[in-house]
């Protein structure tokens, strides 16, 4: 299911994008509010929402850090100093407070479901709650071991990946056109894909360094993903020398065009082949068990809001991409009119 939704916000992003003349044409105002308010609602929901995990989540976190709580969402019976997990009422704990963190919780009513922060004692039914940190919250994200709150970069740093690629593609699809027709309009509309998928190759190598400091210590590590991005921005950095090396039109367009071929022909091999062939840090590589939160088919991997949120998060980036080549396009066919 978790797939359904987060492909469902590609689909529609590509129907609003392909349909006659969206490319070229100048936008119309309830597009352009429309993409505002996706990217608006995909940052409020991608950072807003609190984490909370479950008790399982604070047994799996004791395993690794003893000392370290984790934001749960229970319901507190005060008067028997006890608790149920909020999602699933089957699992019940017995908790042990301070008496400041006592007062407030007797405050709160007993259905009432609060995100509070927990660590496990001398057995698996036995808890210390240190504090509460939300009542009744309206949604909230699930807690991933390993990752907290830098989890919320899948919102951000996967959709322009995702964006990137289909760029090169497109880019490859245009230069083949343009082969067969000759026709400058394919030229234009190749160099515009492709100068934009490199944008977003740099914001995601970008979105990965930063992950990658507070994940891993240092910004860069030569991990496969991070080696395999690099290599990309390089061969399409080599694109756009090539083109302004090369003063005459025809030609330019010509070799480029060819050039744009060969290279996308590298994109898969790098972004999916090489990072998983080799071992790395990057969830995916070849000496790591765990596929990472979006590829797992674990039920619990993906929760339905945490679902919801990347499936609005890829719809938006894809339509500002979509957005962003419309308005290289444009730009490109006015300077070509006005040289005319």
């Amino acid at each position: 299911m978790k797939f359904v939704i987060m492909l469902a916000g590609v689909a529609v992003a590509l129907v609003l994008m392909y349909r006659p003349g969206a490319i070229t044409e100048r936008k119309p105002a309830w597009w352009r509010w429309l993409v505002i308010t996706s990217v608006v609602l995909t940052c409020i929901l991608g950072i807003m929402p609190p984490l909370a995990g479950s008790i399982t989540d604070v047994v799996v976190q004791h395993r690794a850090d003893p000392l370290k709580t984790v934001p749960t969402l229970i319901r507190i019976e005060p008067s028997a100093e006890s608790a149920v997990d909020a999602r699933d009422a089957r699992v019940r704990i017995q908790l042990t407070m301070s008496p400041d963190v006592r007062s407030f919780v007797n405050m709160i009513g007993e259905d009432t479901p609060v995100i509070a922060h927990l660590r496990r004692l001398e057995s698996d039914r036995s808890y210390e709650l240190v504090k509460v940190t939300s009542v009744d919250p309206l949604m909230t994200m699930p807690y991933i071991v390993g990752l907290e709150e830098r989890a919320r970069i899948l919102f951000f740093h996967v959709p322009m990946s995702w964006c990137a690629l289909i760029a090169y593609c497109i880019a490859m699809i245009a230069a083949v056109r343009y082969i067969r027709t000759r026709s400058i309009v394919h030229d234009e509309m190749s160099v515009a894909t492709a100068s934009v998928g490199t944008l977003f190759t740099i914001l995601a190598t970008t979105t990965g360094a930063v992950w990658a400091k507070f994940n891993w210590g240092t910004f860069w590590n030569w991990d496969p993903r991070q080696t395999s991005i690099l290599l990309l921005l390089l061969i399409y950095g080599a694109y756009f020398l090539l083109r302004a090396s090369i003063d005459d039109e025809e030609r330019r367009a010509r070799l480029s065009a060819v050039y744009s071929i060969i290279a996308f022909a590298t994109v898969p091999f790098l972004m999916f082949v090489l990072p998983r062939l080799l071992p790395g840090l990057h969830p995916g590589s070849a000496d790591d068990s765990n596929i990472g939160p979006l590829l797992s088919p674990r039920s619990d991997a993906i929760n339905p809001v945490k679902n919801a949120v990347f499936g609005l998060a890829l719809f938006s980036f894809t339509m500002v991409f979509a957005w962003l080549v419309n308005i290289r396009v444009r730009i490109a066919r006015l300077e070509r009119t006005r040289q005319y």
